[in-house]
């Protein structure tokens, strides 16, 4: 990867929309060049989806929390997997070393619908402990990408 595939990358980054002719302009290369470049990003895996930004107060999940789970000894790693992609309240998860197993972010409607999932989490699955933080805001330009070293 050489300094146009990361600048390539940085505008993409910044907006995903761009149409191949305005990224040809922006990193000064010929509409060809520049398709090449891009499929051979996509191709490479450098580049693995192209995704949009949701506000998510406006589509109806105001409420945005971390949730650190823990699972008992030996516990259901896979079921917890599998709930957690079911869930379109959950929208980022992690599994971490520590004293908590995974680290979910839900986007929920309300607080009943939060309570609801996490209460789901310990009857069904058999979850041992959670750690509940509602999100108060987000620094802005976060969360972002990570740029190409």
């Amino acid at each position: 990867m050489d300094g146009i595939d990361r600048q390539i990358i940085a505008e993409l980054v910044e907006d995903g929309r761009l149409s191949v002719t305005e990224l040809s302009d922006r990193v000064s290369l010929s509409l060809s060049a520049t398709s090449q470049r891009l499929r051979r990003l996509v191709d490479g895996g450098a580049i693995t989806r192209f995704t949009v930004a949701l506000d998510s107060a406006v589509v109806g999940r105001p409420i945005d929390a971390l949730v650190d789970v823990r699972l008992p000894s030996g516990g259901p790693f896979a079921d917890l997997d599998a709930e957690v992609l079911s869930l379109p309240e959950v929208v980022d998860a992690v599994h971490l070393t520590g004293r908590f197993d995974y680290q979910l972010r839900l986007r929920c409607a309300s607080i009943d619908d939060l309570d609801t999932i996490l209460r789901n989490f310990k009857e069904t699955l058999g979850v041992e402990e959670t750690s509940t933080r509602i999100v108060l805001s987000t620094v802005t330009g976060m969360p972002r990408q990570p740029t190409p070293a």
